[in-house]
């Protein structure tokens, strides 16, 4: 008897142990990096992912745009903001639809207390060109456009067709355009402006053939799905205020 009760005692402690959310150890400002746990590759074949934040200690900003690259990435990482535990979860959905695992991870992320700890210029690494080009010119400046013209879809489109129409595009594939501009130091800036926000910005150069122009876009996201994308635009909107963001496609690089 003593030997049945001892055998159904060490298997109720396995499916416990199994059953608590895994533990993370994290500094803040620093990256942690997730994965979800699997078997085999052969288990993530047709499969999407879905991170969210279930919890997370009060006064931190992190959402689901805090997720680099994004939160549907089989692996990603954050960046904490402040201390305290982050309670992450992550979702496998299969072909057909159906949940194939959720599970949720525990981050605990305590201060950094290294003495020898440099410290490290706020905000996006500027390159030298950038440190002494003039500061960005947004929309709702005084400054003529003329001095650092900056392009916005609502500018006048140039005869013979949709601008941008000639650029190569990836089927399938959505990004949010935040701005644009003529030279690649305003929209080295323009990232610089915009990094407390924890996006995966890029700069990508686009030559117009209507125009002769070459123009540098500031842009974030690599959507699967054009709602997504929507999605994202409208929580990114109230945070960004100062600039009319849109959807495109993901454009080849020129």
């Amino acid at each position: 008897m003593k030997k049945i009760i001892g055998f159904w005692t060490l298997i109720l402690l396995i499916l416990f142990s199994c059953s608590k959310p895994e533990k993370i150890s994290g500094i803040v400002g620093k990256p942690i990096y997730l994965a979800p746990t699997i078997k085999s590759a052969e288990d993530t074949l047709g499969c999407s992912f879905a991170w969210s934040f279930t919890e997370k200690p009060e006064g931190s900003n992190m959402d689901v745009l805090s997720f680099q690259p994004n939160s549907r990435s089989y692996n990603l990482y954050f960046v904490p903001d402040v201390i305290g535990q982050y309670i992450i979860n992550y979702a496998i959905t299969g072909a057909d639809g159906k949940t194939k695992a959720s599970k949720d991870l525990i981050c605990e992320v305590a201060e950094d207390t290294t003495s020898a700890a440099a410290a490290q210029p706020a905000g996006y690494p500027l390159s030298p060109a950038a440190l002494k080009a003039p500061a960005p010119v947004y929309t709702d400046t005084k400054i003529k456009p003329e001095k650092i013209p900056a392009y916005t879809p609502s500018a006048t489109k140039p005869t013979g067709g949709k601008r941008g129409k000639s650029i190569p595009k990836i089927p399938g594939k959505y990004t949010i355009q935040i701005s644009s501009w003529k030279n690649y130091a305003s929209a080295e800036k323009s990232v610089s402006k915009l990094a407390n926000l924890g996006l995966d910005l890029y700069i990508q150069k686009a030559y117009f053939k209507e125009t002769g122009e070459t123009w540098y876009r500031v842009r974030t996201g690599n959507f699967d799905q054009y709602a997504a994308a929507k999605q994202t635009m409208i929580e990114l909107q109230s945070k960004i205020t100062n600039e009319s963001l849109w959807i495109d496609n993901v454009r080849e690089d020129q």
